[in-house]
């Protein structure tokens, strides 16, 4: 009988029980082992990021801004500069913005910001953990961009308001942090309506602008509490790339954006169905306004009010105020409107003139006898600078800039985008004519329109204030001294050339060569007869010229010669129109006033012009009249006659062409009883002109500028007193002495016997009697009882 053998099967279960019984000891042992390292990571992580917070809060990382600080927060707002008329001419700014308190905001643009950025805004105090784990699972999982960042407004604000330091791979965590803890005491320290408007005026909008007040107004041309739904909509889109979604450079992509936020502001339950899909379907209306340090009104004024402003803050208060940073108002005497006529007519003949000047050089240069100016203005050139620089021989640096590259140049018509060498981008710019305009009230010196060149972007220098030939409109003033000194209107001067030895053979000449015959005072004004003015000059002197120049206001220095009766001085056109306000106030002068009041952001004058009445009067009476008059004879029949030949003003006008040697400077000087205006035209190089006088005078270049101010001046009922005003009525007593022609071919004065011995000169003794005899007459008529002139003025003024 066999034997049976014992079974393994127990002991096969009891081996198998025990391993597994040692595999489920060994998970549960990695289970707690791997539950003990997270935990301790866990904790460990904890601690870290705890020290890690803690060194931030302590300042390791850059000090924290105290609740202190915070609570003083004023955000840089550019300070605003105004016409007299209350237009809004630019700004003064380092941060293009303009800080305007809640109520100035629209609520739609507040809740579309709070539904779009921060829709948990009004419950937190600044920090949403919801928010945080939204945008892990939501953005950041299933790419969900309609839901907005992970960061509250507060904390946007506190970014804006403290830029993140570099510090490398540590830039995030500790920006991040820092705007927690600075998030936290701003909610402290401030409201939520509060913590929304200092946001709306930090955030940045692109284009070098800060702030929703000014974003509106650049993008919609108006206010931001005006914004409807959509325009709201449209720029709380832009936050989240201000390029990508900004409307006038991508309108597409902008729109897509508005209509999310539009959306969500619906699921916010700020808009109702119908509202959302109104707004929805509309279109983006775009009212483009950039105003920058070169665009808006009058550029060039603005800058000489910034310049006066800051002169004027730093006596009266140190530095106190900053004009680019503390939200001033400015107030100026300009005249918006009068501006806007300046700049139009600037640009009207400046164009017509450009064309005309490129056709009379076409193929050939106007340099061609003058190299060093066009080598110079190479030289001068940014692209030749940065070459040099880099250590390039000329040769080498004009070989490359024969090459075309793109760039875009100025013309008249505005920039233009073209492929230029810059040999001939320098050649361009050579060839461009330039200009100033100024207009004055010459009751209370109120500059009235300033254009000091064709643009501010490529022209920084202002013509207003540079000095030039001033040529025939120093004239007036060496006719005004010589009627002073007792010569009169109807005096008849030999129109012969003659060479002066005392003064190194001067030898002056008319500029249509002819010398014949004889010129009255007024009519070798009216028809501006070099000869008479030299004549004139050397007869009563120099100084006293100078004297009179200096009296009425012009404070550069003038050249002590006999030629200044030519225009040989170097003056301003600032200097020359302030001058000429003496002639239609009869001989009282007055001064430039350019800024009127300078407000603190909460409408605080801190300074304001009192105003100054004209001066004493420089000349008399007589002499007021007498010129009124005769520069009246300049537009009526002299060089100003296509004043009402060609432009067909009405006005009662007065004035004076100039033009300097080779046509260099085109000159003219006009006024009304009530307006002071003149214009100058040339290149910034004296060399490069017209070859013509009768395309290079000033009647042809500067006269069409003032013509072409003044048409539309008469057409504007609303500034009726500048150019509806009369002139005073010359007495009966002075009538008779301008009772004479301008030209005769022979002397008047003269007899038969005279006239025979016509080549003799009258004796020095005969000549000085004459001059005696009608000062005498002069002093005898001045005891009238007509009422003077001076009187007149001095009620005017005390009305």
């Amino acid at each position: 009988m066999a034997t049976k053998k014992p079974s393994n099967k127990r002991t096969t279960t009891k081996k198998k029980t025990t391993s597994s019984k040692k595999v489920s000891t060994q998970k549960r042992s990695f289970r707690k082992r791997l539950f003990f390292f997270f935990l301790k990571a866990g904790t460990l992580g904890i601690a870290a990021v705890f020290i890690f917070c803690l060194f931030v809060y302590l300042g390791l990382f850059g000090a924290l801004p105290s609740e202190d600080e915070l609570s003083k927060i004023q955000n840089h707002s550019a300070s605003e500069v105004y016409s007299i008329d209350e237009q809004l001419m630019g700004r003064y700014y380092v941060e293009h913005r303009l800080t305007i308190d809640n109520s100035q905001i629209s609520p739609y643009v507040k809740e579309a910001l709070v539904a779009t950025e921060d829709s948990r805004f009004f419950e937190h105090n600044g920090l949403d953990i919801i928010s945080l784990g939204r945008v892990v699972v939501r953005t950041i999982i299933f790419g969900d961009k309609a839901q907005g960042g992970g960061s509250t407004i507060s904390q946007q604000l506190a970014k804006n308001l403290y830029p993140r330091m570099r510090l490398g791979f540590l830039t995030l965590p500790v920006g991040k942090t820092k705007e927690i803890f600075t998030a936290a005491r701003l909610e402290n320290i401030y409201s939520k309506e509060d913590i929304l408007t200092l946001y709306l005026n930090t955030v940045p909008y692109g284009e070098d602008i800060y702030g929703i007040e000014i974003a509106s107004k650049r993008f919609f041309g108006k206010k931001s509490k005006n914004l409807n739904p959509a325009e709201s909509a449209t720029l709380v889109g832009m936050l989240a790339a201000n390029t990508a979604y900004n409307p006038r450079v991508n309108p597409e992509r902008s729109i897509k954006r508005r209509n999310i936020v539009l959306s969500r502001m619906r699921d916010h339950g700020t808009l109702s169905e119908n509202e959302y899909l109104k707004w929805k379907k509309s279109k983006i209306v775009l009212n483009y306004k950039r105003l920058d340090h070169n665009t808006g009104i009058a550029p060039y004024f603005r800058e000489k009010i910034r310049v006066k402003a800051q002169n004027i803050l730093e006596d009266k208060y140190g530095d106190e105020y900053d004009i680019y940073s503390d939200g001033l108002k400015i107030y100026t005497s300009i005249d918006a409107k009068l501006q806007d006529y300046a700049e139009k007519a600037v640009d009207q003949q400046m164009t017509r003139l450009q064309e005309e000047f490129n056709r009379h050089w076409k193929g050939r240069s106007p340099w061609a006898k003058h190299p060093q100016v066009y080598t110079n203005a190479l030289r001068q050139s940014r692209r030749y600078q940065k070459m040099k620089e880099a250590g390039h021989n000329d040769e080498a640096i004009f070989k490359a800039m024969e090459k075309k590259v793109p760039m875009t140049i100025y013309t008249h018509s505005g920039e233009k985008k073209v492929n230029m060498s810059p040999v001939d981008s320098v050649k361009h710019y050579l060839m461009l004519l330039n200009t100033g305009f100024v207009a004055m009230n010459p009751r209370n010196g109120h500059v009235l329109a300033w254009v000091g060149g064709i643009d501010h972007k490529t022209y920084q220098y202002d013509h207003v204030t540079s000095r030039r030939l001033v040529g025939s409109t120093f004239k007036p003033i060496v006719y005004a001294a010589a009627l002073q000194d007792g010569v009169s209107p109807c005096d008849f001067i030999s129109n012969e050339q003659v060479v002066y030895e005392d003064y190194d053979d001067w030898n002056p000449a008319n500029s249509n060569g002819k010398h014949d015959g004889y010129f009255s005072v007024k009519g070798g004004l009216a028809n501006s007869v070099n000869t008479i003015s030299a004549k004139l000059i050397t007869q009563i002197g120099v100084r006293k010229v100078i004297n009179l120049a200096e009296d009425m206001g012009i404070e550069s220095d003038i050249p002590k010669y006999p030629s200044i009766a030519l225009g040989t001085a170097e003056l301003s056109l600032l200097d020359m129109v302030s001058a000429y306000t003496t002639f239609p106030n009869y001989g009282r002068p007055v001064e430039p006033v350019m800024l009127m009041r300078i407000e603190d952001r909460d409408g605080n004058v801190l300074y304001e012009n009192e105003g100054r009445l004209p001066k004493d009067e420089v000349y008399d009476e007589d002499v007021a009249y007498f010129m009124v008059e005769m520069m009246r004879g300049v537009v009526e029949r002299g060089t100003g006659s296509s004043l009402r030949s060609v432009f067909n003003l009405k006005s009662e006008l007065a004035g004076k062409t100039g033009t300097t040697q080779d046509n260099s400077d085109g000159w003219f000087i006009g006024y009304t009883p009530n307006i002071v205006a003149g214009a100058w035209v040339g290149n910034d190089q004296p060399s490069i002109h017209f070859r013509s006088t009768a395309l290079g005078s000033g009647g042809h270049m500067a006269l069409p500028i003032f013509a072409r101010f003044m048409q539309r001046l008469e057409k504007d009922r609303s500034r009726y007193q500048y150019h509806k005003g009369s002139f005073y009525v010359v007495p009966s007593r002075l009538q008779k002495r301008f009772m004479c022609d301008d030209y005769s071919e022979t002397d008047p004065d003269k007899g038969f016997f005279d006239s025979f011995f016509e080549g003799f000169d009258k004796p020095d003794s005969l000549k000085l009697k004459k001059q005696q005899e009608r000062k005498a007459k002069k002093e005898q008529k001045k005891k009238t009882d007509h009422k003077s002139v001076l009187q007149k003025m001095k009620d005017l003024f005390k009305k």
